[in-house]
C-alpha cells in the first residue's frame, strides 16, 4: 500500500507520488495494481520487498489476473511448494522471439560488433523466421529451416514460385553464399537461446553449409596496372561527387590499393590510428571484420597524403578522415570504372567491384615476389590458404612464365652398340 493512500468503498486506491495523483485497484491480499499507459502489477514478494512488474496490457481484467498469478507464486514459495529459481525457469519459455533477439543483439553490441554486422544479423534472422512462419521460440526446429533452404535452392535453379515465396517473387534468388550467411546468423541465435536455457539443445547444429563452389555468383578479379592507371585518370578528370570529390576518391583508391584495407575499415579511419612519424597504421579491433587489433606499415607517400588531408580539413584525432559508406563508394567506383572504359564483368564471368582493390593489393604483392606468408600477414588473414585461394589472381601468362623458368630436359641418344666381330 503506498504511503498516504486512501481507499474508497469500491476498492479504489488514491495517493500522490512525485507531485502527481495516482489511482489503483486494491486486491484481496492488500496489494495494489495501477495503470499508466499499461497496467503495472505491484505486490510484496517472499522477501517482503515491494516489486513492480509491467503487465504490458491495457486491459484491467487481464492485468488483475497477472497480479493474482504473481501473488500465487509468492504464496507457493512461502509454503515451500516451489522456489523462485524454479518459477523463473518455468517462465523462460514465455519470452518472445523478438525479446530474445533483442537480448542477442545487445550482447553483440556489448561484445564490440560493428553496427552494420548487428543490423545485418537482425535482418537475416527476422527474414528467415518470417519466411518459415516461425513466431515462437519453441517452433525453431531443423525441419522448417531445411525446407527453407530447399525452397531457396529451387528458386535459384528453376526460378519458379515455391512455398513462402509469394511475397518475394520480385527479388532475385539467394545464392549459396547468402543462404549460408542467413543460416549462420540463425544458428548464432539458436546457440544463444541454448546458453540462456530458452531451448534445451542446439536444434540446428546438424545443418551443414552449402558448397559455395557450385554456385558462386560473384567471382572477383584483380585489376591490371593499366586498368588502375586508367581508373585514376578517369576519376581525377570526372565530376561525380556521389562519394566525395574526385581528388578524395583518388586518395581512397590509392589507400585501398596500397594498404589492403576493406572499404568499411577505411571509412572508419581516424587520425589517432596513424603514426605519422613511424609510418604505421593501428588497426582497432572494433573496426575490423575478425575483431582483432593489428599494426601495419604505411608507405611514406600515403602517410604524407593523409597528413595533408588531416591538416587541410582540420580533422580532429577522433573524427573520421573519410565519411563514405559502403553503398556510396560502390556506386561511385562503378561510375568511375565506366568513365575509364573498364567493363565490370568480363567474358569469363569475373567481376570488378570496390573489394577488387583488396584483391589487386594481394595479387600485386605476389607478382612482386613477396612471400605468401608476408602477404597473408599484410592482409590479416587467418591462414595463407585463404590468401592464395581468394586474393591472388594467377593468370595463364604468369603460369607460362613460371614454366619457362624450368630447365630444358633433352633426351640423350643412346650410344650405338659395338659390332660383334
Amino acid at each position: 500500500m503506498p504511503e498516504g493512500a486512501t481507499v474508497s468503498r469500491d476498492g479504489k486506491v488514491t495517493w500522490t507520488a512525485r507531485g502527481k495523483k495516482r489511482t489503483g485497484k486494491l486486491s484481496p491480499t492488500g496489494n495494489v495494481s495501477m495503470q499508466v499507459d499499461t497496467w503495472t502489477a505491484q505486490f510484496t514478494d517472499e522477501t517482503g520487498k515491494t516489486r513492480k512488474v509491467p503487465t504490458k496490457t491495457t486491459v484491467r481484467s487481464v492485468a488483475e489476473k497477472i497480479l493474482a498469478k504473481y501473488e500465487m507464486d509468492v504464496a507457493r514459495i512461502r509454503t515451500g511448494v516451489a522456489t523462485r529459481e524454479e518459477l523463473d525457469k518455468a517462465e523462460a519459455p514465455k519470452v518472445t522471439v523478438a525479446e530474445a533477439l533483442d537480448r542477442l543483439l545487445t550482447k553483440m553490441k556489448a561484445s564490440g560488433n560493428v553496427p552494420l554486422h548487428i543490423r545485418t544479423t537482425r535482418q537475416q534472422i527476422t527474414d528467415i523466421l518470417k519466411d518459415c512462419g516461425i513466431d515462437s521460440i519453441a517452433d525453431i526446429r531443423r525441419e522448417p529451416i531445411e525446407r527453407w533452404i530447399a525452397n531457396e535452392l529451387q528458386r535459384r535453379d528453376n526460378s519458379v514460385e515455391t512455398i513462402n515465396d509469394s511475397e518475394r517473387r520480385h527479388k532475385k534468388p539467394r545464392s549459396a553464399t547468402t543462404i549460408n550467411q542467413y543460416v549462420s546468423s540463425l544458428k548464432c541465435f539458436v546457440q544463444y537461446l541454448t546458453e540462456i536455457e530458452l531451448l534445451p539443445n542446439h536444434t540446428l547444429k546438424s545443418i551443414r553449409k552449402l558448397n559455395v563452389e557450385l554456385d558462386r555468383r560473384l567471382i572477383r578479379r584483380a585489376m591490371t596496372k593499366d586498368e588502375v592507371e586508367r581508373l585514376f585518370l578517369a576519376t581525377a578528370a570526372g565530376k561525380n561527387t556521389a562519394a566525395g570529390t574526385p581528388e578524395e576518391r583518388v586518395l581512397i583508391y590509392q589507400l585501398l590499393l596500397g594498404t589492403g584495407l576493406r572499404s568499411t575499415e577505411l571509412s572508419l579511419l581516424t587520425p589517432k590510428q596513424i603514426n605519422f612519424e613511424q609510418c604505421r597504421l593501428i588497426i582497432e579491433a572494433a573496426k575490423t571484420k575478425n575483431k582483432k587489433a593489428d599494426v601495419l606499415p604505411l608507405r611514406a607517400d600515403l602517410v604524407q597524403s593523409l597528413k595533408e588531408r588531416v591538416e587541410a580539413k582540420a580533422i580532429k584525432p577522433h573524427e573520421r578522415i573519410f565519411r563514405h559508406d559502403m553503398r556510396q563508394i560502390l556506386r561511385a567506383f562503378c561510375s568511375d570504372l565506366q568513365a575509364a572504359g573498364i567493363e565490370r564483368k568480363g567474358s569469363d564471368g569475373r567481376c570488378i567491384d570496390i573489394h577488387s582493390l583488396r584483391k589487386t593489393f594481394g595479387t600485386m604483392l605476389a607478382k612482386a615476389g613477396v612471400p605468401l606468408t608476408t602477404t597473408q600477414r599484410l592482409m590479416r588473414h587467418s591462414t595463407p590458404i585463404l590468401t592464395a585461394k581468394l586474393y591472388i589472381d594467377v593468370e595463364g601468362v604468369d603460369m607460362m612464365q613460371a614454366l619457362d623458368q624450368l630447365p630444358v630436359f633433352c633426351p640423350v641418344s643412346p650410344t650405338s652398340p659395338k659390332e660383334v666381330p
